[in-house]
């Protein structure tokens, strides 16, 4: 790991930080590529735990290539990107990241979304060498496992640092008990290691700890064990299913506890499936719908459009913010989009992600630091209030 953090700071010296401060590139950097397609692939979790999220990143990959081509795509040539489901199943993401670097020849990859599907791949990168970057991905430490893997968000010790501390303060919590997924990558880091330590940090006790499969939809078990304890609050480490069934098990219980969950409960199908029960609870976010910039409106309002007039949550911008970072990175590096100059090509968009510095995005203005994460920059505290998420970060 060391060696690849040095690997990471040599190559922050070596490329051009300055060419990507700006949003724009030269003319001279952005000679026309060769080829008919520029070929990107996406993966995105549209069946099984989770699909929210990718259902949410396809269609704004989507709405990015189609912008990017109407005005010109990347280098005078036109995205083509290439999607796959990977049922949010390990399996299937080792399946398809060696399709897209061996079969269909992509120059970089958008995904994984989930923590346990970036785990088994990325160290995969260092034989592939294909660059990856994820949009979701929240478990610490993934981006280290390999050079070719990046992740454009937040990691949950980032996303839940403020959030503990709003909602501890709020509520005046002082006892939890903490409820997490025993399978789910990130989910069991939130609730084994990552919520344990800011819950201690921010003054609170941890009375116990809870945990449940993946699969479970019965939670009367745990949340009878819960309430014995009589905690102040309930912190989770789940996604946003599996959170609001253990909400209203919560109220059918008579538990009115406040809750706090992680990187991956933080999306609208969370209020939609655990309705009135899931009112105070407080939630992370890697991006904003409601930032008030022209270009995040812009962007809001063309996903709604595809989205059936529903929110979404923060893999949008993200997936979104990954395209156009790569048309940036792309241009500026100098690929040439010639098959054989897949490697260097490759290699130049490695470099480009590693070296990344204030890219101004619909989620924020994005960075990579030492190990191939994005920059503590965008988190937000919501908190439920009338049925939506509302953004209750200290000023």
């Amino acid at each position: 790991m060391k060696s690849l953090n040095k690997t990471r700071k040599a190559v922050l010296g070596a490329v051009g930080i300055s060419a990507l401060m700006l949003s724009g590139v030269s003319a001279d950097a952005a000679d026309k590529l060769s080829g008919r397609w520029v070929k990107i692939g996406v993966m995105v979790p549209l069946t099984g735990k989770g699909a929210e999220w990718g259902a949410t990143a396809k269609l704004a990959s989507e709405i990015a290539a189609k912008e990017i081509n109407a005005a010109g795509g990347i280098g005078g040539v036109k995205i083509r990107l290439v999607v796959y489901d990977t049922h949010t199943k390990e399996a299937e993401g080792i399946n398809i990241i060696n399709k897209l670097a061996v079969r269909d020849k992509v120059l970089a990859v958008s995904g994984p979304c989930f923590s346990s599907i970036t785990e088994v791949i990325y160290p995969m990168l260092n034989k592939l060498k294909l660059p990856t970057i994820s949009y979701c991905s929240a478990k610490p430490g993934l981006s280290a496992l390999s050079e070719w893997g990046f992740r454009n968000t937040l990691t949950s010790d980032k996303q839940l640092t403020p959030v503990v501390a709003a909602w501890t303060k709020a509520y005046g919590i002082k006892k939890v008990v903490i409820i997490h997924d025993l399978e789910d990558a990130v989910s069991k880091a939130e609730g084994s290691k990552i919520l344990p330590v800011l819950l201690k940090k921010n003054g609170a006790e941890v009375l116990g700890i809870l945990t449940y499969r993946t699969r479970d939809t019965d939670y009367s078990v745990q949340i009878t064990k819960a309430k014995a304890m009589n905690p102040d609050g309930i912190a989770l480490g789940s996604c946003y299913q599996q959170a609001a069934g253990i909400v209203k098990e919560m109220r059918r219980q008579g538990m009115k506890a406040p809750v706090i969950g992680g990187a991956c409960a933080g999306a609208p199908g969370f209020i939609s499936i655990g309705g009135k029960a899931t009112e105070g609870s407080y939630m992370s976010t890697a991006a904003w719908t409601e930032d008030p910039r022209p270009k995040v409106q812009n962007f809001v309002k063309s996903m709604k459009a595809a989205n059936g007039g529903k929110s979404f949550p923060y893999s949008g911008q993200r997936a979104y913010d990954n395209i156009y970072i790569l048309k940036q990175v792309m241009e500026s590096q100098g690929v040439t989009n010639r098959s054989a100059d897949l490697a260097a090509d490759r290699d130049r968009i490695r470099k480009g992600w590693a070296g990344l510095k204030g890219f101004d995005g619909v989620s924020g203005i994005i960075a990579m630091d030492k190990v191939g994460d994005g920059a503590a920059v965008g988190a937000r505290v919501l908190k439920v209030q009338g049925g939506k998420f509302v953004d209750v970060s200290p000023k």
